[in-house]
């Protein structure tokens, strides 16, 4: 059977061939320590010498060797001239196959490598394996299991047979799986899986006669009630059918992410495709995979339908009842006075009737009478009307106190809500062993008698007020029970309590992290694979962030105190208030003087150069993993970027456009556009902006990479689930958050699209984490992306996690000490509390096991917070998280107090990467910049091809100006330069010409206009 193709020719060419280096970098790999120079001066004859050093400084960049007549010429003028020896003097044709082997043996043994022995090739088999059990693209699976390679020092194969172990990895899980159908599967079971995609041609019925899947490939995004029933109707369809399957799916165990490929294959392809697989099992077994996936899927499609249907209702009722309050304001203030003057009357009857019976001069028939005058002119005073309203606001402020109103307006909602969830509430399977008892019990009871719930419903679920106010008389508000239940499931469903059998959002917490057994049995290795071996001993931890914090507070109230920090200063109450001198204002004007002579520049030329030079088009690969499959030419690439990146659509493309139809576009998308791959292509375009010297001129510190990450809003104009309503935002309408990542060389590296109601500070470890190009040596964020929890997370990742705090005065700083020794020291900046070390300790093998699925990516870091997060009291594990994060967030306080270039550094970072936002604004510029799509997958790729269009322009950019220094000579002249151009931006746009007809039809210029050698040979001093 043939190889996967994984690499293209030319990049297979290049990984099987030393690196080239630029001049400075031979100086840095070539460089000897006195051991390695001795044992050069060692080597008898100088061919031995030169190419010892030669293969040392090669293994030290690529972690690979190489046979002697791939060595380039240019290091081996270089590694001769830096030992003295003469070129004419070389033989490295001869250099001995023995001698080039003990080499390499030496080398290893230098840098402390093993070599690719049987042993350790088996060890990177099974890496492999894991991967392709979870049915990932080939080329990642090639490049993590390089990146396996590096982390356990085993030197690096050839790509044949890293691809030869890919290949045969995903055959035999192939075959494994075929087997189980083949051998486990029934007539019965193939003939329904053969009319499910074939229909049943025999019957009368239209509806019967289509195959099912064409019915059900789509999923109402709408909240009507139709609408919602049509998706319930489907739930059921492919709960039928998972149930008939369910025997043959649990012996599969097929994981989320190889269902998630195989369901995602079957939406794609033709009812032709399907049954196009010699081997029927094959297609059976996709259809399997779709099933499950669907199932999965759809389960929380439906509670989310339920959940925003039900929060929908409770807020209309709490505004009926703010609504209520406000006009009853008038009548109670009325009804206020009217009180407030009975009981003026009434105190003052009670003291004239007191000095009538206490007269000593008044006979007792006097008094009588007396008493009987005040008590008529009392009734007088306070007629009928006066006692109607002291009656009206005594009922008014009864229905105040119990919430009457609110339950009133929730009993009213009730039907409107049942008409969107009661069917809903009957078919959600929920998992009876993670799910509360009480409230389980009243779903049972729903079900059982099919929302005809009687008198005497389970009632343990309530509230006590919600108790005493169920019945009327004695018999009980149906509608008021039911909206209650379904508010209550809510709840639940959103803390925790309520969890679903077969989901991949909604499940228990545990069941998204490394399960009991492989934890107990692997803990080792599978910390020492998530790089978290120095983080199992707490104990020693906690000794190495007292002492921390301790320097910390010392240094910080002894600068305050000595007034060597002018910008801290404590208010009366003790709380800190601190300036940041803020920034000279960023000036593009600059950067685009430099770009005015290059006119108004097509974007299809700049896709296009961009492409010639990083090859990007080359990572769109078919979405089908095996088999041979058509190639879209890059023009085709380039329009479909076009049409989502700038929201104008295929449809609209293909109008204004010359060169594809609207079918072939539509064609390339759908097998070619994933996220996987742009995301891939959009690595390519990064991998080529790292190795230039003015992009990383922008660093501001050497070694060093600042990022950081924020959100902006967008309308969504059509029904959407996933999208959420925001007056503030989008007045009437609905709109999601695009949240998108930049590196301080202004490269967008990550984006995502989030329901707008969600909180950033989750997503910004799946950004630091889902991306092989980037490592972040510090992040930042606004306030609304940080939470104690982060700064744990990002710490376990070795990222320096630094918000921009607005309120710091507001912030609590801890201590793993006692806090009076800091008062007796006399300490002005004060922590307010110990840190519960037991609390760390009875939890601290949990939260490793939490970060370990984290960071080899069982979960993602967004579903395990948003799960843990929402429990309505604190999960155990959420506290512990939370309480390390306090060490590590007063640790980056204590330094960001006495730090204003750590404070300017973050706020630079933050204004880059708002001048992003107005960027992606401007590249995502039709159709009203509102998404035309509804599904998350459909807006994140529509996200991704956005910023992969901003990083052509941010690489183009930086290559036209590089190549405007690369031509000055002067060395004093070309620093000016760079100091203007570091105060400016490579977000520059205004050069582009994003509109106007596109013609893909004509061939493009392949003379590209940039010298690379000259742009990668650009030095730059530091400025």
């Amino acid at each position: 059977m043939s190889l996967l193709t994984i690499l293209s020719s030319a990049e297979q060419a290049n990984f099987d061939s030393p690196p080239t280096f630029t001049s400075e970098d031979r100086i840095t790999q070539f460089t000897t320590t006195n051991t390695e120079l001795t044992f050069i001066q060692s080597l008898k004859t100088p061919t031995n010498q030169v190419g010892f050093l030669l293969q040392f400084g090669y293994f030290k960049v690529s972690g690979k060797f190489f046979t002697a007549e791939k060595f380039k010429q240019k290091d081996i003028a270089y590694v001769a001239n830096l030992l003295s020896v003469k070129l004419s003097d070389l033989k490295l044709s001869r250099y001995q196959k023995k001698t080039g082997i003990t080499h390499r043996i030496k080398i290893l043994s230098m840098v402390c490598w093993k070599p690719m022995s049987n042993a350790h090739l088996k060890l990177l088999k099974q890496h492999i394996e894991r991967l392709v059990q979870k049915q990932l693209p080939p080329k990642h699976i090639f490049s993590s299991a390089i990146n396996y390679c590096w982390e356990h020092k085993f030197e690096i194969p050839s790509s044949y047979t890293l691809i030869t172990l890919i290949t045969d990895s995903y055959n035999i899980f192939e075959e494994k799986l075929l087997d189980i159908l083949q051998n486990k599967m029934t007539e019965a079971q193939q003939k329904a899986l053969t009319m499910f995609i074939e229909g049943n041609p025999t019957t009368d019925s239209d509806s019967l006669a289509r195959p099912q899947i064409t019915l059900l490939k789509k999923i109402n995004q709408s909240l009507l009630p139709g609408d919602i029933q049509e998706n319930v109707k489907a739930f059921i369809t492919f709960r039928d059918y998972f149930m008939e399957f369910k025997c043959l799916i649990d012996e599969l165990q097929l994981s989320d992410s190889a269902t998630h490929y195989l369901a995602t294959w079957v939406k794609k392809a033709k009812t032709f495709q399907i049954n196009q697989f010699p081997n029927k099992m094959k297609s059976f077994l996709y259809l399997i995979g779709y099933i499950k996936h669907q199932y999965y899927l759809r389960h929380d499609i439906l509670d989310d339908i339920f959940l925003k249907s039900t929060h929908s209702a409770n807020n209309t009722a709490r505004k009926r009842e703010l609504e209520f309050d406000k006009l009853q304001k008038p009548a109670q203030q009325k009804a206020f006075k009217t009180v407030t003057l009975a009981g003026k009357s009434l105190r003052t009857l009670i003291d004239e009737m007191r000095i009538t019976v206490k007269s000593p001069t008044l006979l007792e028939a006097n008094k009588l009478a007396t008493i009987e005058a005040l008590l008529d002119e009392y009734d007088t005073q306070n007629d009928k009307k006066t006692i109607d309203n002291v009656i009206k606001l005594e009922k008014s402020l009864e229905s105040t106190n119990d919430n009457r109103i609110y339950f009133d307006a929730l009993e009213s909602l009730s039907l409107k809500l049942q008409h969107r969830v009661a069917q809903i509430a009957m078919t959600l399977e929920f998992n009876p062993d993670t799910s509360d008892k009480n409230i389980m019990k009243a779903i049972s009871h729903f079900r059982i008698t099919e929302s005809e719930i009687g008198n005497k419903p389970p009632l343990l679920f309530l509230k006590s007020e919600e108790k005493n106010i169920i019945y009327n008389k004695g018999k009980l508000r149906t509608s008021l029970y039911k909206i209650l239940l379904f508010s209550h499931m809510k709840d639940a469903v959103k803390a925790g309590k309520l969890n679903l059998s077969h989901s991949y959002r909604y499940k228990s917490i545990k069941e998204y992290l490394i399960d009991d057994f492989t934890w107990e049995n692997k803990k080792d290795a599978l910390l020492e694979e998530a790089n978290l071996s120095d983080m199992a001993n707490l104990d020693i931890l906690l000794e190495k962030y007292t002492l921390q914090l301790d320097q910390k507070y010392e240094t910080v109230n002894k600068n305050y105190l000595q007034g060597n920090n002018k910008y801290l200063t404590l208010r009366t109450d003790n709380r800190v208030k601190i300036r940041t001198p803020k920034l000279d204002e960023c000036d593009n004007g600059y950067i685009a003087s430099l770009l005015i002579p290059q006119g108004y520049v097509p974007i299809l030329r700049v896709m296009n150069e961009v492409n010639q030079l990083t090859n990007y088009i080359h990572q769109f690969k078919h979405f089908s993993i095996k088999h041979k499959k058509m190639k879209p030419i890059p023009q085709a690439i380039f329009a479909c970027l076009i049409a989502q990146g700038c929201n104008i659509g295929i449809n609209r493309l293909a109008n204004i456009s010359v060169g594809f139809s609207e079918d072939s576009l539509k064609n390339t998308i759908n097998w070619f556009f994933t996220l996987e791959n742009i995301q891939a292509a959009n690595n390519s375009i990064i991998g080529l902006i790292d190795k230039l010297a003015l992009a990383n001129a922008f660093r501001a510190i050497d070694g060093e990479l600042h990022t950081g990450s924020d959100g902006r809003k967008i309308n969504v104009a059509v029904d959407s689930l996933h999208a959420s309503y925001s007056f503030k935002y989008f007045g009437k309408g609905k709109g999601v958050t695009l949240y998108t990542f930049l590196d301080e060389r202004q490269t967008l590296f990550y984006s995502t699209v989030i329901t707008s109601s969600d909180r950033d500070a989750p997503y910004v470890i799946d950004g630091l984490l889902n991306n092989d190009v980037i490592k972040s040596s510090i992040h930042s964020t606004d306030t609304h992306g940080f939470t104690e929890a982060v700064f744990a997370v990002a710490h376990f990742m070795g990222t320096a996690f630094a918000p921009r705090i607005k309120k710091i005065g507001k912030q609590k700083l801890y201590t793993l000490g006692s806090v009076n020794d800091y008062k007796k020291k006399g300490y002005k900046i004060l922590p307010s509390r110990a840190i519960n070390q037991q609390l760390l300790r009875d939890n601290w093998d949990d939260l490793l096991r939490f970060m370990v699925s984290v960071k080899l990516k069982h979960a993602t870091a967004s579903q395990l917070f948003k799960r843990l997060s929402s429990y309505a009291k604190d999960h155990p594990l959420y506290q512990a998280l939370k309480e390390f994060g306090r060490i590590m967030k007063s640790i980056f306080i204590l330094t960001y107090l006495d730090d204003m270039e750590l404070r300017q550094r973050i706020q630079k970072q933050l204004n880059k990467v708002e001048l992003s936002n107005k960027f992606s604004k401007a590249i995502f510029f039709a159709n009203n910049q509102e998404f035309k799509c509804g599904t998350q997958d459909e807006q994140e790729i529509a996200a991704a091809c956005s910023v992969l269009i901003q990083n052509a322009i941010v690489l183009w950019n930086y290559l036209t100006v590089s190549q405007c220094l690369a031509g000055i000579k002067d060395i004093v002249e070309r620093n000016k330069m760079v100091i203007l151009i570091k105060q400016s931006s490579m977000m520059t746009w205004g050069h582009m010409n994003m509109g106007g007809e596109y013609d893909f039809s004509l061939p493009f210029n392949q003379d590209n206009p940039f010298d690379m050698e000259k742009i990668l040979e650009l030095k730059l001093q530091a400025a």
